[in-house]
């Protein structure tokens, strides 16, 4: 086992091995698969290096070739390590690691996140977005105005619920995102295509200032890296990660923004898009979103109950679903919740839902045909004493009436 400083110069390392060799994934899950790595720190072990290159491992030829590639530039890794050491101390950069307790849940349970990112800023907003729920919020660089009104109402509605916005500090919609969010319970993350020291477009250097005194910063790119055109895609995919839906303010149908919300769409979350002019030319990707399945956006509403069942499932995993909250103490979490999460949480969890969770889910239960007692009991899985008394203040307050032993809605 190293030490915490050893482990992060192998954060680095792995970093500087990635960008500056042919060593590759493939490397390393052979490597692994192996049992010759137990990590990706091992890259760091010039021990273990050595014994790769003299073949004591049944390894592919070309995997050993690369190895011996690497020792011979492990000087001139190490000095790149240094550099980005160097420049991390200057701008106040974290790095952190997929072996750190730290590292975004979002992203955990996924596959092909980074190994290794880096971070400047607020890093309890993480902790943030695993309990209260981030949002990507993305679109074109250059909006109308309709589309940055409806971008800032809206962001700025989620995170005064204590919602958390993602995006990626280009012009624009993500310009328009980070700063309507910024200043707001949930705060915003923006994750960058270069270094996190390095401000892309120069033009947003201001929200850039904001964002690192208030927000957060994040790439998987180190410290120093300039951003290159072929790494925006792949920042694209871990902005569709780190959230639990995507909104989709406003695309063309060459724009960038498809890329997130296809990664969004593989990843199994849910991808919002705001509707607008058909004959509006850089709406045109959004609208084909739309017409191959995508949900209309609203308002915060339908977003609030996506992030809301993305969050229940998540909670449950990690033992802490009493925290769903959005910031509102006043209200149970589960008021905000519609009828399909319901559903789905009274099968898995039915310690957590309230008398009133159980009235709504027996009144749709109703809405479909008159059920007695007994089929209420098996709709809801409660006791039948438990049922009687949902019924009788059903009853009461006038919601339900009972004829020849059958329950139905007064207004049916």
């Amino acid at each position: 086992m190293w030490d915490e400083i050893t482990n992060r110069k192998a954060d680095y390392f792995y970093s500087a091995v990635m960008l500056n060799t042919d060593i590759n994934y493939r490397t390393l899950n052979e490597l692994a698969e192996r049992n010759v790595f137990r990590s990706y720190r091992d890259l760091y072990d010039k021990e273990l290096l050595n014994r790769i290159a003299n073949e004591e491992f049944d390894l592919k030829p070309d995997t050993v070739y690369k190895i011996k590639r690497l020792l011979d530039s492990y000087v001139d890794i190490k000095k790149i390590v240094t550099k980005y050491e160097k420049i991390s101390m200057e701008n106040r950069i974290n790095v952190v690691s997929v072996l750190d307790k730290a590292y975004p849940y979002n992203w955990k349970v996924l596959s092909g996140m980074p190994k290794v990112f880096y971070t400047r800023g607020n890093y309890a907003l993480i902790d943030t977005m695993t309990l209260q729920g981030s949002v990507a919020v993305v679109g074109s660089r250059n909006p109308s105005r309709y589309a940055q009104y409806a971008t800032d109402k809206i962001c700025k509605e989620l995170g005064n619920k204590g919602i958390t916005i993602v995006s990626g500090m280009a012009a624009g919609i993500d310009r328009q995102a980070h700063i309507s969010s910024v200043n707001t319970d949930g705060g915003t993350v923006a994750v960058l295509a270069g270094g996190v020291d390095n401000i892309y477009p120069p033009a947003n250097k201001d929200i850039y200032d904001l964002i690192s005194m208030n927000g957060l910063l994040i790439s998987e790119m180190p410290p120093g890296q300039i951003p290159l055109r072929r790494y925006f895609p792949s920042r694209n995919r871990l902005i569709a990660g780190l959230s639990d839906c995507t909104l989709i303010m406003e695309a063309g149908n060459c724009s960038g923004t498809l890329h997130t919300a296809s990664f969004a769409a593989n990843q199994g979350k849910e991808v919002f898009v705001l509707p607008n002019n058909i004959y509006y030319e850089n709406a045109k990707g959004g609208l084909k979103l739309l017409e191959d399945g995508g949900n209309v956006l609203l308002g915060a509403d339908s977003v609030i109950d996506s992030v809301t069942r993305s969050l229940m499932y998540k909670h449950m995993e990690l033992g802490c679903a009493s925290e769903l909250n959005f910031r509102n103490d006043k209200d149970d979490f589960t008021d905000k919740i519609d009828i399909n999460a319901l559903r789905e949480l009274s099968k898995v969890r039915p310690d957590m839902l309230t008398d009133e969770n159980w009235k709504t889910i027996i009144t749709d239960a109703l809405t479909l045909k008159p059920l007695c007692a007994d089929e209420l009991c098996t709709v809801t899985m409660l006791p039948f004493y438990k049922v009687s008394i949902l019924l009788t203040e059903l009853e009461l307050n006038g919601t339900v009436c009972q004829e020849k032993g059958k329950y139905s809605l007064t207004f049916v």
